[in-house]
């Protein structure tokens, strides 16, 4: 039986009684669909897990997103993406500062972004290596009104390589580059299953607001960033072996933190379901 244990002093919660690895029934999938447009964040402890036993349980919540890194893709199935810093088997990534050490929401720089994210946890620093979210219900609710009101009816560009983070993020090739051109997304949207709004715009893939000369939209979206990152908005996740992490990817942006040396083995599976997205 599924049970919940919301976090406290901001969002996220905890959800047990359940085993990922055995078929997830249609009752205990609405559930879990509930419990994240609620609580943004979900942390499901104490699994082990085959990257096809993962993506079987990712595909229950919708159409199942492949990265655009196919060189990362598990070898058992191309649903699930390797995040790692661990040479072995040729999966771990070499740029300069941590996978996904940025703020952003994950693929807002395709046309259809991920509804949802998953991440799994097979190895963790004894130190360092979190994950920070960010409630963007909180960021657009907070913001001042005459920002609000500034920002009604924008739109935004966004790419791959198209805001901060770059020493962060992998090198495409020729054929990677073709399927990423630049996108337009609202600044502001509104969450097609909950009604709520939100700020959908993040450091690592938001380049300028379109309605704005380069100036203008620089300064909107240093203004928009700083208030969406503060620290009064975060959940902080600190890693355990077996842990999935599910997290709304409409209502939340996230970052990894780092803080650990390179011996430090660090290890995710990822996958990504979605997307379709009302204005």
């Amino acid at each position: 039986m599924l049970a919940i244990n919301p976090f406290k002093g901001g969002f996220g919660a905890e959800v047990s009684g359940i085993d990922v690895a055995a078929p997830l029934d249609d009752e205990a999938c609405a559930a879990v669909c509930r419990e994240l447009l609620d609580h943004i964040v979900l942390v499901i402890p104490a699994q082990s897990l085959t990257a096809r036993q993962l993506a079987a349980f990712c595909a229950r919540f919708g159409p199942i997103t492949r990265h655009i890194l196919d060189q990362y893709h598990h070898p058992e199935t191309g649903e699930i993406c390797i995040i790692s810093n661990v040479a072995d088997g040729g999966a771990g990534r070499t740029t300069a500062k941590p996978a996904g050490s940025y703020w952003h929401a994950d693929l807002s720089y395709l046309p259809e972004p991920a509804e949802a994210t998953f991440l799994y946890a097979l190895e963790v620093p004894a130190e360092g290596g979190d994950t920070l979210f960010a409630d963007m219900y909180r960021a657009y609710e907070t913001l001042p009104e005459a920002t609000k009101a500034r920002i009604a009816g924008l739109n935004a560009t966004h790419h791959i390589f198209g805001g901060r983070g770059d020493d962060a993020k992998v090198v495409l090739d020729e054929a990677q580059r073709a399927k990423t051109p630049e996108v337009i997304h609202p600044v502001v949207r509104r969450h097609p299953e909950t009604g709520r709004t939100v700020l959908f715009v993040n450091p690592g893939f938001t380049r300028r607001i379109v309605e704005l000369d380069e100036d203008e939209s620089a300064a909107v979206l240093a203004e928009l960033f700083a208030h969406a990152t503060q620290p009064a908005f975060h959940y902080r996740h600190i890693w355990r072996p077996g842990q999935i992490v599910a997290c709304d990817n409409r209502a939340s942006i996230h970052t990894a933190t780092g803080g650990y040396t390179a011996a430090a083995r660090r290890t995710l599976w990822r996958s990504f379901v979605g997307g379709r997205y009302a204005a």
